[in-house]
């Protein structure tokens, strides 16, 4: 596609993508969405060698994305693209799109397989996630299995494992950006779906998923989940304490593993005893409020603000 063609397409020029992860897939994903003419791509990383060439083109946020990309900044876009291999920052991934309705994009390679999957959990509210352990219910030309026992003949001396590397990053990419089109476009179904191809042996296939009733992350939560900014403080005053001591007792579901407390079910009448009034070491938190879950999102919000001031004065990056 031309950048001109794509310029004239407002499905892609009024899109704005989070990238997790300027690496060599990374890197790919970005390049593919700057040819289809996105409008605004920003980029979130924590190496500041994959960041810095990054910064005369894009919005970089250097650090670590479970604090640079609050709830509140990803509500911002119609899609992030996660491209980091380990499984437990997918997952984080996975939770706070989901959290934030937000289209969300998995890429990754292995060997000479690339892999992408996409989640339009803002296009459907009932779309599968990323940790649903679903079977698909169609899939082309060939079992996934099946791509991965073509790897094993992959050449494996050092030049050629590098380019083919090369070659496999540049495939996930431009799948990513094939299905990130599709579902700007309306065109997607609005189902979740996960595609493979063999860059060696040109063979892939095409997966439809559905929610998965046992999800662990998505099967109890009523979509899209209410989200409540609010001060990172925890004290309880004299008069709610008196007039209605329930609410001590009120589960909370915390995002972040603290030292001594349950992250399944945390009261505040533990927290407030534990950290009296001070922040706790968590993003937010799940709790049910009239037979609904609802997130209350504990990021400081003017701290961030002030940190984002500061690189921007420092010439390291211009903020949202």
């Amino acid at each position: 596609m031309s950048s001109a063609s794509a310029s004239r397409n407002p499905a892609l020029s009024g899109l704005t993508i989070a990238v997790v992860g300027a690496g060599r897939v990374g890197s790919e994903v970005i390049r593919n969405l700057s040819l289809m003419g996105v409008g605004r791509i920003d980029v979130f990383e924590c190496d500041h060698r994959a960041a810095e060439p990054l910064r005369n083109r894009y919005h970089v946020y250097e650090g670590d994305f479970w604090d640079t990309l609050t709830l509140a900044r990803l509500q911002d876009y119609d899609f992030a693209v996660c491209t980091i291999d380990a499984r437990a920052a997918r997952n984080r991934m996975n939770g706070k799109c989901l959290l934030a309705n937000v289209n969300f994009v998995q890429v990754g390679t292995e060997n000479t397989l690339a892999q992408v999957s996409a989640y339009p959990f803002g296009a459907r509210h009932d779309s599968a996630c990323a940790e649903c352990g679903t079977s698909p219910t169609s899939a082309i030309p060939m079992p996934i299995a099946a791509l991965r026992l073509s790897v094993a003949d992959a050449p494996r001396d050092s030049a050629s494992a590098a380019a083919t590397s090369v070659a496999t990053a540049s495939v996930a990419g431009g799948i990513a950006a094939a299905l990130i089109a599709r579902i700007a476009a309306g065109s997607h179904g609005a189902v979740a779906r996960s595609a493979a191809l063999d860059a060696a042996l040109g063979q892939g296939t095409s997966v439809e998923l559905q929610p998965d009733a046992n999800c662990p992350r998505c099967s109890n939560l009523q979509r899209p989940v209410p989200i409540v900014h609010t001060r990172n403080r925890w004290n309880v005053s004299e008069a709610i304490a008196q007039g209605c001591p329930e609410a001590l007792d009120q589960q909370l579901r915390l995002s972040d593993e603290i030292e001594g407390l349950s992250t399944e079910s945390s009261c505040l009448r533990e927290l407030s005893a534990r950290f009296d009034g001070r922040p706790i070491p968590a993003k937010f938190a799940l709790t049910d409020v009239g037979g609904r879950t609802i997130c209350l999102a504990f990021e400081d919000t003017d701290h961030e603000t002030a940190r984002a001031a500061t690189r921007a004065a420092a010439g390291r990056h211009t903020p949202n």
